[in-house]
């Protein structure tokens, strides 16, 4: 196990607190709050990959092409391809989705069918937090001069083993335009016994997740520069929660060529695995069910260290800092206590938590667009859109949840 130079713990978890259980979303089948909450999850029961992807579409149909035309608009600042190039510029990345994985390129082009779109759109959407990957480079070759588009935020990943069990949570620090499309999905097939829930935004195949196996996935973009045509974050994140348990999500990683660059987390209770995932060569920085990881938006590894290129306005390292310290201070050991952390603010741009511009500002600057965190033992999620001292978060729980057997490691 490797310790990170600026202090990241690795400690073990004492005592006992309890933990509310999780409450029942109102409707699962009211993704979009009538009567409900607006994060209330948008139910996927349909066997076949493209009709979930058409149901997908259909019913955030509008949500998802405004966030398609805000996110082709980042390229098109960061100097990218645009306008007439646009499909020459993504579709090598449907290309690839579909040789490694054609299930997700199913369900991709599916959503682009429901939602009225090119399915080159919906790909420059599934770039999401990372519009400089949408190159036009041959597949599997490193764009190392690929142009940034200054930063992007990221985001602060938490994990620890409490009194109950392990926790998983992050903060998603995008552009603040992303918040008005944070949504929820739960994907359980009526022919199959497995589901997910799966936290994202309009036209996302995943961001994260919790499955009915208790397998969690959570992610965080690096600043590693090099760059290639490959497999689309979004769907390796899906790809990976399809899987039986974390060892066999961290395989799954590993055999993917990525598109760019992520700090990964994929842990069950029984195993964790933090990577540090370049579209070179996938480092395991972090291990171990039983410690608590800390990661922001900068390499642990000294290789990737030596690679990445961190903006200047970056609070990364602000952010590591101040996590590890406040996690050393207060010993998390409950939800409760991992959901005050993840929402500190301490007036600085390197809060955890990130208060969207205020008015004359522009709108992509960064801000936390939802908080997320997840109960590995019992499948409970708790979300919120934005931060909870402005939004009312939302709990609830993997309905076909059978976790992980025997006891953790």
């Amino acid at each position: 196990m490797r310790l990170d130079a600026l202090g990241v713990l690795l400690v073990a978890m004492m005592g006992a607190v309890s933990v509310a259980e999780p409450s029942e979303p109102s409707d699962p089948n009211d993704p979009n709050g009538r009567g409900g909450h607006p994060l209330e999850p948008l139910l996927l029961s349909q066997d076949q990959p493209r009709a979930r992807g058409r149901a997908h579409g259909e019913h955030w149909r509008q949500a998802i092409q405004e966030l398609a035309e805000l996110r082709w608009a980042l390229i098109g600042r960061a100097g990218r391809l645009g306008g007439q190039h646009e499909g020459l510029a993504a579709r090598p990345h449907l290309d690839a989705l579909r040789q490694q994985l054609p299930a997700l390129a199913d369900e991709l082009e599916g959503i682009a069918e429901g939602a009225a779109l090119a399915p080159e759109r919906v790909m420059a959407l599934n770039q999401h937090g990372d519009p400089g990957t949408i190159v036009r480079a041959s597949p599997g070759t490193p764009d190392a001069g690929a142009a940034t588009y200054g930063d992007p935020g990221g985001g602060t990943v938490i994990y620890f083993h409490g009194v109950r069990g392990p926790l998983l949570g992050q903060t998603w620090d995008l552009h603040a335009d992303a918040e008005p499309y944070v949504r929820v999905l739960r994907i359980a097939p009526a022919g199959g016994d497995r589901e997910i829930l799966c936290p994202t935004v309009a036209g996302c195949l995943g961001l994260g997740g919790i499955s009915s196996l208790g397998v969690a996935v959570a992610m965080t973009p690096l600043y590693c520069p090099d760059r290639r045509v490959g497999v689309v974050w979004p769907a390796i994140v899906r790809a990976m929660l399809e899987q039986p348990d974390a060892r066999a999500a961290y395989e799954q990683l590993r055999a993917l060529p990525r598109s760019g660059a992520r700090y990964c987390v994929m842990a069950d209770g029984h195993d964790y695995y933090g990577v540090e995932a370049s579209v070179q060569q996938p480092v395991l920085t972090q291990l171990g069910p039983r410690a608590a990881h800390l990661h922001t938006n900068h390499c642990f590894d000294p290789v990737l260290r030596k690679r990445e290129s961190v903006p200047r306005s970056s609070s990364s390292f602000h952010r590591l800092n101040l996590a590890t310290t406040l996690y050393a201070q207060q010993r998390p050991r409950d939800a409760e206590g991992l959901w005050s952390l993840l929402h500190t603010r301490d007036g600085s741009p390197g809060s955890l938590c990130i208060d969207p511009p205020g008015p004359g500002a522009a709108a992509s600057s960064t801000a936390t667009c939802a908080v997320v965190m997840m109960r590995l033992h019992d499948g409970w999620v708790r979300m919120v859109s934005g931060s909870a001292h402005r939004s009312p978060p939302l709990e609830l729980g993997v309905e076909r949840f059978v976790g992980q057997p025997g006891p953790v490691r």
